[in-house]
């Protein structure tokens, strides 16, 4: 008897996707330009997959109601969970396997390239001799946070889509792609790479590069990929020393260099709060006004009146 052919699947690609899923995402990322990392939110009914081998490393986090997933892997081990809200599976992208789910999922999914993993770490391992190991039913309480907080800024920047990619998400989502990357190869990996740490933060020429390039580049969609090639680091490493330098980490210091330039704009009253939210780099006045009260403590409209 032939051996079933086992489908090659880029989860980045609606067509592909739909050779192993009945149903297309109810929202993705795909259209943003966000680097080594891409988002999806599913609704499924009950199926059973052929045999597919993710191009991604892929995690997924259950969102809905409980039910039994069977997970048969290319070793030939197979794995039948009761899956809750909140239980994760990993999938790398170097086995293949089959799925069968016996009720309608809900579902997480994040893919992470495979050059990610080199490309957070290469200053401290040989990541061709990492793999990271499938993880059929877990919980682990970082992920969980990190998958949330993604697709929760995810969807506060969807609602203006012509302007999301000026939104700050794509820094978010790549800052949340090198902890996440990281924290796979220390616990999930075939081999426990000690990542060098550096202290002390970012020399100080260093430093002033990446608060110019932020400064220049306000208003546009920064990538954490080129704040750290423009002080020629990791993304993992420079994200750590820029946050012992400056107590932020690049994130949070673009979010508040934003709210501070749009105080700016709003104590001179020549435009909108909407036009300023954009002007900033946020994606939308609901999602300017999210950040504003957060970081400052009331809503730009109340600042203006104070």
């Amino acid at each position: 008897m032939a051996q079933a052919q086992i489908l090659p699947i880029d989860f980045t690609q609606e067509e592909a996707v739909l050779q192993v899923y009945p149903q297309a995402p109810l929202r993705s990322s795909n259209h943003l330009s966000w680097q080594g990392i891409q988002l999806s939110h599913y609704w499924q009914p009950p199926h059973a997959t052929p045999e597919y081998q993710p191009q991604q490393c892929l995690i997924s986090i259950h969102l809905g109601l409980p039910l039994t997933l069977q997970q048969r892997w290319q070793n030939g081990v197979t794995t039948r969970e009761f899956q809750s809200p909140g239980d994760i599976s990993i999938y790398p992208a170097t086995r293949s396997l089959q799925e069968i789910w016996n009720a309608d999922a809900e579902f997480l999914e994040i893919y992470l390239t495979p050059s990610l993993f080199s490309q957070v770490a290469y200053e401290s391992i040989d990541t061709d001799r990492l793999e990271i190991l499938p993880q059929p039913n877990i919980r682990d309480p970082l992920v969980h946070q990190l998958g949330l907080s993604l697709k929760s800024e995810f969807e506060s920047t969807e609602i203006n889509a012509s302007t999301a990619d000026k939104a700050g998400s794509r820094l978010f989502a790549e800052s949340v792609s090198s902890v996440l990357a990281v924290h796979l190869m220390k616990r999930y990996s075939s081999q426990r790479p000690i990542l060098r740490e550096y202290g002390g933060g970012l020399p100080k020429h260093k430093l002033q590069m990446a608060l110019d390039y932020i400064q220049a580049h306000l208003s546009t969609d920064i990538s954490l990929e080129h704040l750290a090639q423009t002080v020629g680091m990791s993304r993992h490493h420079f994200s750590r020393l820029f946050k012992q330098s400056m107590g932020y980490s690049p994130y949070q210091y673009v979010l508040r260099c934003r709210v501070e330039r749009a105080k700016r704009l709003l104590l001179q009253r020549q435009i909108s709060i909407a036009a300023i939210a954009l002007t900033v780099g946020f994606a939308s006045q609901s999602h300017f006004t999210q950040h504003f009260k957060r970081i400052v403590g009331v809503t730009p409209k109340q600042f203006l009146n104070q």
